[in-house]
């Protein structure tokens, strides 16, 4: 058989599912970030008045590859509810709800009149696409709603500000998306004026404009973000107090959207949205905020509690490669909570230029009781000082003085920051002479000339960097005989095909690097639902068993319950809960012949397969806790291990480039630091679990969603190397992934998944990755009268830029490498080398798997199958 792992038959759930459950909640609690209070938190009444779109209809995360099909959600209305505080607005919620029943049959009425007499599936999901589904954002809050509650004494009002967005497409700045609309903004100057305290809640996966709070008066604002399937209680846990407030922005959150660089021609608003320009350079984010002495509204890296802090830096080291901070912190409040310190690093300018400061390590504490402290240690490599030069192909620690900075924000600027963020020059580090600190091989040429965002001198960094003080605590000259030049070889270490490879027919190696496809007895899988399979075609010819890679990065995403059938096989279960997910999504003949695959309850064994629905990405780094996601992959692995996945297609880890990315919500940061250890922590967990893998994506320049299969991100060497590259570095080479994720899209003008450079000049070569490269789904793609015909990326050129995997798999790509090993095209040693890891990660799998069959015989105890 291709896979022998069963989904438990108890429809209750087992000790994995709640405790994961119980972790989700914790998790979400963690990232939840309050961005503004003037005491009215922690909730001091048990009754409050509850409106917006999000109240009982909570976005728990976005649509597409990384949705969850969980056994249920809480909403925040249910979360409130269950903490004993009652809803005086049931009535307006309820008026709600059926609006958003009348849109949405509007809506699929038409799409499917958009898809009528349409077959092809894949034609019916696109089309459905473009007719996206927009959430209501509101209905108005009448007399009859508020007036009730001024006679029954309810001053207290929750207003839940919600978006949703997702795969394949960005959001707009427009109202009803990225700005608040005339109901939203009508809805909350009533509130704002009936009611003594009103609490805004942003359930938005991303970004959205908050401008419109300085005309309204407001007690507090709370950054939800996604919260999963656990985010309503977890919301309602900080909002009594139960669970104090420690978590910390991982974007900058910009007064306006055009004060985000690059914003012009982002995604849609290009002339040529095919070509997206990064003109920004270095200067993402905060760096350009901070470099440029643009204000933002919140900062990268802020966040209240309900305590205070004192942060005292004490030291800075050497260790060799290694820089050595330790940070006093103390709870100067009255009740406990948790800490974020951050450190950052400004370098020279020299004559490239530089931002005025860059993230360089962080921790955060335990939770402390008032009057406790505790001292962190905090290491970063001294390669974190280092800037990309171009002309040298190397990384150069320049000659000149560094300033290194600890607190709890990324705001220097004290005229900047708000009472609660600190942020004080801790260390002067001094370079005696230019250090090459890594050599490197030149990639990805420009193709075209970008016109480049430059700091107008050095005023606007001497704003956000203001002069060091003499009394700096402490002065450190780095010793450059510690540093040595990293050299790489130019070669790295290729898998040696095996005598099962080397006898493997064309044929054979073909059907090997080629995916098991969407359709047909090769996908038939008992993890139903979920994304693609190796081929399992030569499990009767060669003892080749597939494997499974389920989508991510929010969880597994499989289909909830499953039939066994007398025959042998499976098919998703056809019961309510499943039939109204086909209803709501399915469209058109595609829809109808799906919904006709179903097997009925009775038909035979009925298995469960309800995996957990996590926090969004963005609001796990928000907990800026790297134990806490070791924690969560380790619950990952568990589920992997219940359910057969082999391969999790996560975690996502591409930049927060802009605010309107559909998928912001998958990522984790603007930062690609946190975004490296944060996804290296999630690797960690996963793979703890043995034979259990992860697959980082979307390696790299993902940055927005629009046509990304057509779309080249133009982008300097040097910004390629220091933000968008620098996330999966640290994430490969601290965690060593299983496997990684090509993404569709071109850099600077070549597909990734043809990329030489970056597959192997950058990728294996220079960080010694020795895993498995996966292409993204479809990202292959051929015109459909000629098979050998690339539309986007070309499946002839995969193999030799070492792409080993094409998922998911089609019978045009079959022929189509067949083709071009005939013609000489394309190498058999290629597709040998791709196949020997493919089945060094089916080897992994299957002795997992040994291992855990011996355990059962001994008696051993394992998790419920």
């Amino acid at each position: 058989m291709k896979n022998i792992v069963l989904a438990g038959t108890k429809k209750e759930p087992d000790e994995i599912e709640l405790a994961n459950r119980a972790l989700a909640r914790r998790a979400a609690a963690e990232g939840f970030v309050l961005l503004e209070n003037d005491g009215t938190l922690p909730l001091q009444t048990k009754k409050v008045a509850l409106y917006g779109s999000g109240a009982r209809r909570t976005v728990k995360g976005g649509t597409g590859s990384g949705a969850v099909r969980e056994r249920y959600s809480v909403s925040i209305e249910e979360g409130l509810r269950n903490a004993d505080i009652e809803i005086s607005t049931a009535g307006w919620l309820d008026r709600f709800d059926a609006f958003y029943e009348e849109t949405y049959a509007a809506y699929r009425r038409e799409a499917e009149e958009a898809v009528k007499g349409m077959t092809d599936f894949y034609q019916i999901l696109r089309t459905v696409k473009e007719h996206t589904y927009l959430y209501p954002t509101g209905v108005p809050v009448t007399e009859d709603d508020y007036l009730k509650d001024r006679r029954e004494g309810v001053d207290t009002a929750i207003y839940v500000l919600t978006r949703q967005a997702g795969e394949g497409l960005d959001r707009k700045n427009i109202p009803g998306d990225y700005r608040p609309d005339a109901t939203e903004l009508s809805n909350l100057n009533i509130i704002s004026g009936q009611y003594r305290h009103l609490i805004v809640v942003v359930n938005v996966g991303g970004m959205m404009d908050l401008s419109f709070l300085d005309e309204i008066r407001f007690s507090a604002l709370v950054y939800f973000a996604q919260g999963g399937e656990e985010g309503g209680n977890a919301l309602a846990d900080v909002l009594t107090g139960k669970q104090n407030f420690s978590g910390k922005l991982t974007g900058t959150w910009a007064e306006d959207y055009n004060d985000y660089p690059g914003s012009g021609g982002y995604s849609y608003a290009g002339k040529d949205p095919h070509q997206q320009d990064y003109v920004e350079g270095i200067y993402v984010g905060y760096r350009y905020f901070d470099t440029f002495g643009v204000k933002p509204k919140y900062s990268f890296g802020y966040g209240l509690s309900y305590t205070t802090f004192d942060i005292h830096p004490e030291s800075l080291a050497q260790d060799g490669r290694t820089l050595v901070s330790a940070v006093t912190v103390r709870n100067t409040g009255s009740v406990r909570g948790a800490e974020v310190i951050q450190i950052y690093v400004s370098v020279p300018e020299g004559t490239s230029g530089a931002e005025a400061k860059r993230l360089a390590g962080f921790a955060r504490t335990s939770e402390l009781e008032p009057c406790r402290e505790e001292k962190l240690t905090i290491s970063f490599p001294v390669d974190a000082l280092a800037k990309y030069d171009e002309g040298s192909s190397s990384y150069v620690l320049e000659k000149g003085e560094y300033i290194l900075w600890a607190g709890n924000t990324s705001t220097a600027n004290p005229q900047d920051r708000r009472p609660s963020e600190q942020l004080e020059a801790a260390a002067l580090i001094t370079v005696s002479e230019d250090v090459i600190t890594e050599k490197c091989t030149p990639v990805c040429p420009l193709r075209k000339s970008l016109p480049l965002l430059t700091p107008d001198g050095s005023a606007a960094r001497q704003k956000a960097v203001p002069e060091m003080q003499a009394s700096v605590p402490v002065r450190l000259t780095l010793n450059p005989a510690y540093i040595r030049t990293l050299e790489h070889s130019g070669k790295s270490t290729e898998p040696k095909p095996d005598s099962i490879v080397c006898a493997m027919s064309e044929d054979q190696l073909v059907r090997t690097v080629v995916g098991g496809g969407t359709h047909g007895k090769d996908s038939v899988v008992l993890a139903i639902g979920a994304s693609g399979t190796t081929s399992g075609s030569l499990y009767e010819e060669l003892g080749i068993p597939n494997v499974v890679l389920s989508d991510g990065p929010a969880g597994l995403n499989l289909s909830p319950q499953i039939v066994e059938l007398p025959d042998g096989t499976y098919k998703a279960a056809r019961v309510p809960e499943v039939l109204k997910v086909y209803e709501r999504y399915m469209f058109g003949a595609a829809g109808a012949g799906m919904k006709a695959q179903l097997a009925a309850p009775s038909d035979g064994i009925l298995h469960y397969q309800y995996a957990t629905a996590w926090p969004c990405s963005q609001l796990f780094a928000q907990s800026w806790d790297r134990d806490l996601l070791r924690s969560v992959g380790d619950g990952i692995g568990k589920e992997m291990e219940k359910f057969g996945v082999t391969v999790w297609l996560g975690p996502g880890m591409n930049i927060q480039r802009n605010p309107l990315c559909g998928r912001a919500f998958e990522y984790y940061s603007e930062d690609p630091v946190l975004s490296g250890m944060m996804a290296a922590a999630v690797v960690s967990g996963v793979q703890s679990h043995p034979g259990k893998g992860c697959s980082v994506k979307h390696f790299v320049c993902n940055n927005c969603e629009w046509n990304r299969n057509y779309s080249s991100s133009n982008v300097t060497e040097r910004a390629l190397r220091e933000i968008y590259l620098k996330g999966f570095e640290i994430a490969v080479k601290t965690s060593s992934p299983m496997s990684v994720m090509a993404s569709y899209n071109m850099v600077n003008g070549t597909y990734v998944n043809n990329s030489y450079d970056l597959l192997v000049k950058v990728l294996r070569d220079e960080w010694g990755f020795q895993g498995l490269v996966v292409s993204d789904w479809d990202s292959m793609k051929a015109d459909p009268k000629d098979p050998l015909k690339p539309v986007s990326g070309d499946v002839l050129k995969a193999p030799a830029a070492q792409c080993d995997l094409i998922m998911p798999g089609r019978p045009d790509q079959i022929t189509a490498l067949k083709k071009g090993l005939a013609d000489g095209t394309m190498r058999r040693e290629d597709l040998q080398r791709s196949a020997a890891r493919i089945l060094a990660v089916v080897r992994q799998n299957t002795a997992a798997a040994v291992r855990d069959i011996h355990a059962d015989a001994a008696g051993t105890e394992q998790p419920e199958r």
